[in-house]
């Protein structure tokens, strides 16, 4: 069988009659029509890949994430090395499932043990990177040594490194992961497989998957009955015809029955000369720059993918925003209306004031002068007590006042985690922002709004003079008839222009409006820890612009 033009490996018969290496190729494709060098590109586009954030829950996003974490992989362990480094030998990862013989036959190309085979599952769990001496100081820098451990031997063929992965479809999640990390660093991916193994799905949609990718792949079915080989072998060259690998490199080892070590030199030939021919200089340039060149196309459409996935949070984060900071408008408005109409001193101020201005209350003078000079007496009489009551009524105006703009708050609150809870991205948000912190911002916005409304009402009533009495008042007195009727309280309002004129009722009208004013912008401000909660997930605005301009680089090079 020949190799196939989706993952084309050259051809071992193929004489070299001194055409372009495919190295040279690679090369030269760096630096035509001064175009950005493609070692470049590749660095930013890892840079890119490192900073696409991914950070808003949303539907599909776990397949996002799982490509751009695949996608980095790819161009930091494979193609970017190679680039750096085409004299780097093969990576030829010899993988596949469970029990499919795949160290057996590494130790017979090596010809002896270098990795460990046996009856027990998993086998491999350290990876084992066979290389020949001489090369084996290329593989220095090479980011597959991270994850695989070096033995060098020189019955591996110069310019080829074999590498023995875990298996594809382990019972361990780790060996999972690391089954498919080292597939990504591969240039050539020898799929392993048994006459009892060779339907599984896992092992067919990685193959599928290293295709899309450009990866060169052969094919060895391994420990197969001799009684069923015929039938085992046309089945599975069936399998391949219809996946679209009919043309990769084939070989057969048929079972040799129970045994220990290597298998018979006979048994391994075919497939230890091929990978000798492969080893050579020309053959294992081509092989890197096939692999390289192959897996562009669909590196390009990965990168646009992840791309589309950042631009997708960018609107979902914009929308999310302008939903939290909708949210409060409504409390926002209503408590700036109830505050301009009076709705806090309703209930407790106004029964308060009612029981101490009734004719003979102790509030009275407040809302006439005295009718003669008894009444005139006894009203001075009790100024000291009157002082006080005033006093009384301001905390009571103004704690109302305090307690109508904390509901609205706390309405507020419930607003934005109901519209937050609508979709995934929101609850991520909401559950990042707790009850203990909305409250104490609240607390906090509240005990600043008052104090600066304080500091206001007194240096507006220090512009103030009694038109007529002053009710046995004093400049604090005052103040707190000035506070009582700005927060609404009618009474309170009509005593202030009696005794202050319209000087005074301009005040309390000012007074009033600041109120509702601040009190708008303390409600409005609940959104703020969400929106803050939104900020610290980082979605980057320019992340899908950065990516796209990365793909279209990508496309001088197709």
């Amino acid at each position: 069988m020949t190799p196939s033009s989706a993952t084309p490996l050259p051809d071992p018969s193929a004489e070299d009659h001194g055409a372009p290496d495919e190295h040279d190729e690679l090369a030269a494709a760096d630096q035509v029509d001064g175009r950005v060098p493609m070692v470049e590109v590749i660095e930013h586009l890892l840079d890119n890949l490192d900073a696409a954030s991914l950070p808003l829950e949303a539907p599909g996003v776990e397949e996002f994430r799982a490509k751009r974490d695949r996608l980095a992989t790819q161009v930091r362990h494979h193609l970017l090395p190679r680039l750096k480094q085409v004299a780097a030998p093969v990576i030829v990862v010899v993988g596949g499932s469970t029990g499919a013989g795949k160290s057996t036959i590494v130790n017979s190309v090596v010809g002896q043990e270098v990795t460990e085979a046996g009856v027990l599952r998993p086998t491999t769990r350290e990876p084992i990177l066979v290389v020949h001496p001489l090369d084996a100081e290329l593989m220095d820098t090479h980011p597959v040594i991270e994850v695989a451990r070096v033995s060098p031997s020189e019955a591996v063929p110069r310019g080829m490194a074999l590498l023995d992965a875990p298996d594809l479809d382990s019972v361990h999640a780790g060996n999972r992961g690391l089954a498919d990390e080292l597939v990504e660093l591969a240039d050539l991916w020898v799929f392993v497989t048994t006459g009892s193994r060779y339907g599984d799905a896992v092992p067919w949609t990685r193959l599928q998957a290293a295709s899309e990718r450009g990866v060169s792949l052969s094919v060895i079915l391994n420990r197969v009955d001799p009684a069923a080989l015929s039938t085992v072998r046309r089945d599975l060259f069936e399998r391949l015809e219809a996946q679209g690998f009919g043309s990769v490199p084939f070989f057969v080892i048929p079972d040799v029955g129970p045994h220990e070590g290597a298998l018979p030199e006979n048994r391994i030939r075919e497939f230890t000369q091929w990978l000798t021919v492969l080893g050579a200089k020309s053959q294992s340039r081509s092989i890197i720059a096939r692999t390289v060149r192959g897996a562009w196309p669909a590196l390009r459409q990965d990168v646009q993918e992840v791309a589309l996935a950042l631009e997708e949070q960018r609107r979902t984060n914009v929308a999310l925003r302008n939903q939290l900071t909708s949210a409060t408008t409504a409390s926002a408005d209503r408590v700036k209306k109830d505050l301009t109409s009076g709705a806090a001193a309703t209930g407790a101020p106004t029964t308060a004031w009612l029981a101490g201005a009734s004719s003979g209350g102790i509030l009275a003078p407040l809302v006439a002068p005295p009718a003669n000079l008894f009444e005139s007496w006894r009203y001075r009489r009790a100024n000291a007590a009157r002082l006080e009551s005033v006093r009384s009524l301001r905390e009571i105006a103004v704690s109302a006042t305090y307690t109508l703009i904390q509901e609205a708050g706390e309405r507020a609150e419930r607003a934005l985690r109901t519209a937050a809870e609508e979709s995934r991205a929101g609850r991520q948000v909401t559950e990042a922002v707790t009850a203990a912190t909305c409250a104490s911002g609240r607390s906090e916005r509240l005990t600043m709004l008052f104090s600066e409304w304080d500091d206001v009402v007194a240096e507006l009533c220090g512009t103030l003079t009694f038109t007529n009495d002053d009710a046995g008042l004093d400049a604090a007195g005052k103040v707190a008839m000035v506070e009582a009727a700005a927060v609404g309280l009618d009474g309170a309002a009509r005593a202030v222009t009696r005794m202050l004129g319209e000087r005074g009722a301009a005040v309390v009208a000012r007074l009033s409006e600041d109120l509702g004013s601040w009190a708008h912008v303390a409600v409005a401000a609940e959104a703020e820890p969400f929106v803050a909660a939104l900020d610290d997930l980082g979605v980057d605005d320019q992340a899908a612009r950065s990516l796209r301009l990365r793909a279209s680089e990508l496309k001088g090079y197709l």
